[in-house]
């Protein structure tokens, strides 16, 4: 990114959210900048892919995944796996790397669909090539371009397989990509699988912002796609959500709202690489607003959908939205049991509020107004527990609180110098226990001495 190209979002940046917030943004763009030249990307071992191929061709040559995984993978079905490509005018170093990135997988019961909308034949010549190379690919003409949703729901209709993969036209996979994805659907049967991913340059030589994504988590979904590449679905499901194309630009995030929530597995690594350049959404300011833009609709139509109400606005970060409901969190979904929000002190930093499993407060020292790695730190999420210091809870809970603290619930026991952990994790476990949803706020504080 340019100079020029920084102070231009510095100010526009300043207009939006003032003086404060945009000091700890320029401070946190600075120190991303920073660990993006300390990122680095390391490619799937050799030993690995070598070991997975030799895995494969045990389960090639008909052993039972038994054999091969262990005793609780005794008769399961290997997954076919359709790897979906909507392609328009696709620059032909793209496409071929995305191809090669195919080919080189240690997993080999997939298929490739590449849906070609384009007006030209280039698309079609690359194609060719290569399905003489390997007949897993097939090459569907389409007779206009509709759109990435209607181009990929057709790719879709075309395929075989038991589940259906998304890539993009100028991205390309880790080898062990598809080999971890059949892993993991072999492991929890799930309906949506996701991984981890990161992005590239226009030639693949630079690597950075790594996103290392969490277990699913349902409030943080509805405040940014997460999910996003790589994104795998039961073929079946996906055929009866199909993409919507009044979406396009945020086309999988309206799907993911849609989808069940539950049978999601997510693969702790990054085995996706997004392209950057100037016509990709990743690359393309003007792209990222109008994705950003239908994401905030798609989000808009799951609540009025599932009659939750809210109102949902752009955050001041972009591509993460505000969701405020109507007139509460309570009221507006009966899911939620507790609020809980974070503890600052007088040098404004965090020194309570979500709590991990260990008791350890996470985000603990960092100032107030930093946002962190995806902006988690900013952004309403799900938590396993919540200091009671900083504490909403549903009425209905107003008995457990006071079995757990001794105390009612007005009066928060705020006891100087008592800490609360282990009873507010004890009160968050038996929230669980009783089918409620904890949910963290960050815009919820409360500020101590």
């Amino acid at each position: 990114m340019s100079v020029s190209e920084d102070i231009r979002k510095t100010l526009s940046y300043y207009k939006r959210n003032g003086l404060s917030d945009t000091f700890y943004a320029a401070k946190e763009r600075l120190d991303e900048r920073r660990a993006r030249e300390r990122y680095n990307y390391v490619p799937a071992p050799a030993e690995l892919v070598r070991s997975q191929q030799a895995l494969w061709q045990c389960l090639e040559g008909g052993d039972d995944p038994g054999a091969v995984f262990g005793a609780e993978y005794t008769g399961k079905h290997l997954p076919l796996i359709s790897v979906l490509v909507p392609a328009y005018e696709t620059d032909e170093f793209f496409l071929r790397e995305l191809l090669e990135s195919v080919l080189a997988q240690t997993y080999g019961k997939w298929e490739l669909i590449l849906a070609d909308a384009s007006s030209t034949g280039k698309v079609a010549a690359v194609s060719s090539e290569y399905i003489l190379k390997d007949s897993r690919i097939h090459y569907l003409r389409l007779p206009e371009n509709k759109g990435i949703s209607a181009n990929t729901n057709a790719a879709a209709a075309a395929a075989d397989g038991d589940y259906v993969a998304f890539l993009d036209h100028d991205d390309f996979l880790e080898p062990n990509a598809l080999f971890e994805a059949a892993l993991g659907i072999l492991k929890t049967d799930c309906e949506i699988l996701y991984t981890d991913e990161d992005k590239c340059d226009e030639k693949a030589q630079h690597y950075f912002e790594p996103n290392r994504k969490p277990d699913f988590d349902y409030d943080y979904l509805l405040t940014n796609n997460y999910i996003c590449h790589l994104l795998v679905m039961k073929r079946g499901l996906f055929l009866a959500l199909k993409l919507r194309s009044e979406f396009d630009g945020a086309q999988d995030y309206d799907l993911c709202l849609r989808a069940p929530k539950t049978k999601i597995c997510h693969v702790a690594k990054i085995l996706y690489h997004w392209r950057t350049h100037e016509g990709s959404t990743a690359g393309n300011p003007g792209s990222k607003d109008y994705a950003a833009e239908r994401g905030r609709l798609a989000l808009e139509q799951y609540f009025q959908e599932h009659h939750i109400h809210a109102e949902v606005e752009h955050s001041r970060h972009r591509g993460f939205y505000k969701v405020t409901y109507i007139p509460d969190i309570f009221s507006a979904r009966r899911d939620v049991g507790v609020v809980g929000g974070k503890i600052v002190n007088r040098r404004h930093r965090i020194v309570g509020g979500l709590l991990q499993q260990d008791g350890s407060v996470l985000y603990a020292g960092r100032h107030e107004k930093e946002s962190g790695p995806m902006h988690r730190m900013d952004t309403r999420q799900d938590a396993w527990a919540v200091d009671v210091r900083c504490m909403k809870i549903r009425d209905e809970l107003r008995p457990l609180y006071r079995d757990v603290f001794g105390a009612p619930y007005e009066s928060h026991i705020l006891t100087a110098g008592t800490d609360y952990t282990e009873q507010s994790i004890r009160f968050c476990r038996d929230v669980y226990a009783l089918g409620y949803n904890i949910v963290w706020d960050p815009d919820m504080i409360l500020r101590i001495d």
